[in-house]
C-alpha cells in the first residue's frame, strides 16, 4: 500500500529480513543518509518510509533501488517516481530494477 501527499510518498517496507544486529543497523543508516526520506516509522511489521518527491533526484531513485532490491522490498511501488526526468534511464528495460520496478508484462507491451 501506498499513501501520497502533496510532496510526501510513503513507501512500505513488509517483513524485512535482517541476518545480524549490523545488517539492520546497515538498513536504516541507508535509509538516513538520503536527503528525500523525511521519517521512517514501524507498525508492526510495515516499515513506513515517508519520501519528499521534490527531494528525489537521479541519485536518490538509484539509492532507494538499490536498497529495495538488496532488502527484497517490493519495488513496484517505486513507480511512483516514474516521471518525466527520470525517463532517460529508469525505464531502461535491461536495467536489473526493471522487471521488479515495471513488471515482466511491460515488455511484451501489457502494462500490469
Amino acid at each position: 500500500m501506498m499513501v501520497e501527499g502533496r510532496n510526501v510518498v510513503e513507501l512500505q517496507a513488509e517483513s524485512v529480513v535482517f541476518y545480524s544486529r549490523q545488517d539492520e543497523a546497515s538498513f536504516f543508516a541507508w535509509l538516513q543518509q538520503l536527503p528525500c526520506v523525511v521519517d521512517v516509522a514501524g507498525k508492526g511489521r510495515i516499515l513506513h518510509i515517508q519520501v519528499d518527491r521534490q527531494r528525489v533526484d537521479d541519485e536518490a531513485l538509484r539509492e532507494l533501488l538499490a536498497l529495495f532490491h538488496r532488502y527484497q522490498v517490493d519495488m513496484r511501488q517505486l513507480r511512483v517516481f516514474d516521471e518525466r526526468r527520470f525517463a532517460r534511464w529508469f525505464r531502461r528495460r535491461q536495467s536489473y530494477w526493471h522487471d521488479a520496478v515495471f513488471g515482466q508484462q511491460e515488455r511484451a507491451g501489457i502494462v500490469e
